[in-house]
């Protein structure tokens, strides 16, 4: 196809050539030269064709002595490409073009299939400890216990050296009461029952003059308002009785009253005294309304004293109480 047109324009330049020179020897060597060149690219062409037809066929796989349908036989023993062969190494043989432009996102795709649940992590640290919570409802009340003893209570039986009968009361010990002397500033300010029978630890005989425990004696005579009638009482010395009581967990002495609360059992009743108001203060007791005295123990020796307690109106409501009247007590428990 190519030879055919080369022939085209060779031939075609024939005609456009005008020679303009007299000599026509001359235009016919000129005409001699121009052909030779056209044999040598007539076989310059058929040279390129086999190389082509190598190509071609080295490109689609093919072998050029099986003769494929895209190439035929030429009379000489060489090999003609097709046009369609012909067309199809233009195309193979073509320059890349540029890239083209880049495609738009496609839709999203479906959510997956859920994954399979991780191993559990290692336990976290132990958090602050939160703030106290609201105080719940009560809950129901549970059955009534047993019923107990009541617990027990001890007490001190001021003049007398044995516990009431007939209360379940049962006597620790008897002894003498005792306080600090009444000229004394210092010292205990409270009486006490001492035992008959001291025991010793580490002691130092004779005074060193630390703080002193007297005996009690009473004081009821002095000024003629014994309320203990029928009993010499004054100067001797005051008994005691220390008592304890089993069944019966409280203990009350209460002032200017001779009966105990509903509920309450009486211990026993009595008179309240302490020590005279223009010596130094100790405290109020209950003494027994039917008192004892020590055996030899009376002699104005002074020491702890008991004196008869009188109302003294103004600040203390009168009536009820009257001016200058002994005051009653008594001691219960519960």
């Amino acid at each position: 196809m190519a030879a055919l047109v080369f022939l085209v324009v060779v031939l075609t330049g024939a005609q456009a050539f005008q020679p303009y020179r007299g000599d026509l020897q001359a235009d016919v060597g000129e005409l001699q030269k121009m052909m030779a060149k056209f044999a040598n690219k007539l076989e310059d062409i058929e040279k390129s064709q086999e190389t082509i037809a190598t190509v071609l066929s080295a490109l689609a796989g093919n072998s050029v002595g099986g003769l494929p349908r895209n190439e035929r036989q030429l009379p000489d023993g060489g090999v003609e490409l097709t046009e369609q062969t012909e067309t199809s190494a233009c195309n193979q043989l073509g320059l890349r073009g540029p890239p083209g432009r880049d495609g738009r996102d496609g839709a999203p795709g479906r959510d997956g299939a859920a994954g399979r649940d991780g191993q559990p992590g290692p336990q976290g640290l132990i958090g602050p400890k939160g703030d106290i919570g609201p105080e719940g409802p009560s809950g129901e009340q549970g059955e009534r216990g047993a019923d107990g003893n009541g617990g027990s209570s001890v007490y001190v039986r001021w003049g007398r050296t044995t516990c009431p009968n007939g209360t379940e009361t049962s006597i620790i010990y008897n002894g003498i009461a005792g306080g600090t002397h009444y000229t004394q500033s210092g010292g205990g300010a409270n009486y006490v029952c001492l035992p008959k029978g001291p025991e010793w630890g580490v002691f130092t005989d004779g005074n060193q003059g630390s703080a002193y425990m007297s005996g009690a004696e009473y004081q009821v005579d002095e000024f003629g308002n014994s309320p203990f009638q029928g009993a010499s009482l004054h100067d001797h010395d005051v008994p005691c009785a220390v008592c304890h009581v089993a069944s019966r967990g409280s203990k009350l002495m209460i002032p200017a009253r001779l009966s105990c609360p509903s509920g309450w059992t009486r211990e026993y009743k009595g008179y309240l005294m302490t020590n005279h108001y223009n010596y130094h203060r100790t405290e109020f007791v209950c003494m027994d309304g039917e008192p004892e005295t020590r055996p030899g123990g009376h002699g104005n020796h002074n020491g702890a004293l008991f004196y008869p307690v009188e109302g003294n109106c103004g600040s203390l409501p009168c009536p009820n109480y009257v001016q200058g009247r002994e005051l009653t007590c008594v001691v219960c428990t519960k």
